[in-house]
């Protein structure tokens, strides 16, 4: 089992991690670390050479000029790897102590190339959907896999030798995704421990995560691109692949289109809108467009419109908050009677079915919503939006999230 850590400037955590690894119950002796300094100037580097020379053969540590994102070191530890599986954590994050046993023996019993173990997130989100129950042998769709596409679980080495799996280099945001999909695809079966939290996924104070960083959208959108044509490539149209591109639409498209895209500047902002909507007409067919909840629905009209302005104020909306419910008084309290006040119930989805127009003649994908229904409800919901926009678009500070603007 090689264990593949990319480090930078990681010093305060870097030891819990080392020693997590040590501690595993499949025994060290079976374990080796495969660790890469990317350009530390904290002094990570000097103590991964010390914890190197206190387990010889056990720790294996190499040194490089500063690559700007984890994918280079990666890459550059699975070719030095020598373990059956492979398994990448990052060095402010630690394993639970039984993980690595667990996860090795559920490739074992049910041969799979991929096996992922539950992820705890401590003081940050974690992926649950896939984690619901474990999975003797699956795959991508049957485990749900496609909902944690981080690189915290194990690969069976010769799957990502045969097929030259690698992480794209040089990107912040969503690297790991061109190795973790095609070995999802790849594999012989994929299981799942969901009863063992298997890696604890920490946020810390002060410590720089990329995945909070907004990202440069060309070399976003063209990493997409590139899972979304694995994707297409190896599942064919229809129920199946819409549910895993589903994903995608919803997360890494429409995902970049939350609060904080509001504190971009205009330029960046643009760009965006133009790439998601490339993305959209390429990948995205209609029917899958349907099942996207109601804002979502709204998001893909306005970026299929080229409509920005529009697209920045709905981002800057949030629901306004359900009123919390009050005490009713206690029977011979002596207590006055309170009258509660329930919230006004939210009002129906709209069937994208009565929102939707027949696709025009030359086959593009534009979604559009008749004026009798969709825009003039459309108009009402971004009014307050846009209003806080113009009057705040000064005070923007790029790469901020503006506040948001709460619905009377």
């Amino acid at each position: 089992m090689s264990v593949i850590i990319p480090v930078h400037n990681a010093v305060d955590h870097l030891p819990e991690c080392l020693q997590s690894i040590v501690d595993q119950t499949i025994g060290f002796a079976n374990v080796e670390v495969v660790a890469v300094d990317d350009g530390s100037t904290d002094g990570s580097g000097a103590l991964l050479d010390a914890w190197a020379e206190r387990h010889p053969g056990r720790i294996r540590v190499t040194h490089q000029a500063n690559s700007g994102a984890p994918g280079g070191p990666r890459n550059l530890a699975i070719e030095m790897a020598e373990g059956e599986f492979l398994f990448f954590a990052d060095p402010d994050d630690y394993l639970g102590a039984e993980a690595l046993e667990r996860m090795v023996a559920a490739a074992e019993r049910n041969d799979s190339d991929v096996v992922l173990g539950k992820i705890r997130g401590v003081g940050r989100k974690a992926p649950v959907t896939p984690f619901r129950e474990n999975a003797e042998g699956g795959d991508i769709f049957s485990t749900k896999a496609v909902w944690t596409l981080t690189a915290h679980k194990i690969f069976r080495r010769s799957l990502v030798v045969e097929h030259g799996l690698r992480f794209a280099e040089g990107l912040r945001l969503a690297e790991e995704q061109v190795f973790v999909v095609p070995a999802y695809l790849l594999a012989r079966s994929i299981s799942v421990v969901s009863d063992y939290d298997c890696y604890h996924l920490v946020r810390h104070d002060g410590f720089p995560h990329l995945t909070q960083e907004a990202p440069d959208p060309v070399p976003f959108y063209g990493n997409v691109r590139d899972v979304l044509n694995i994707v297409t490539a190896h599942v064919p149209p229809g129920e199946k692949r819409n549910t895993l591109l589903y994903r995608w639409l919803s997360l890494e498209v429409l995902g970049r289109f939350g609060n904080g895209f509001a504190g971009l500047s205009q330029e960046t902002r643009a760009e965006h809108m133009r790439l998601a909507d490339e993305l959209m007409r390429d990948f995205f067919p209609e029917e899958l467009v349907a099942q996207l909840p109601p804002l979502a629905g709204l998001r893909c009209l306005l970026i299929s419109e080229g409509r920005l302005e529009q697209l920045t104020a709905l981002t800057t909306l949030v629901p306004k908050p359900k009123p919390k419910p009050k005490l009713k008084p206690k029977a011979d309290s002596g207590e006055q009677p309170v009258t509660e006040r329930r919230a006004a119930p939210m009002p129906a989805a709209v069937p994208v079915s009565a929102v939707m127009r027949p696709v025009p003649a030359e086959g593009t994908s534009r979604i559009n919503v008749p004026p009798a229904r969709g825009r003039s409800a459309l108009a009402r919901i971004l009014a307050v939006g846009r209003h806080r926009i113009r009057g705040r678009r000064a005070e923007s500070t790029p790469g901020q999230a503006a506040a948001p603007v709460r619905l009377p």
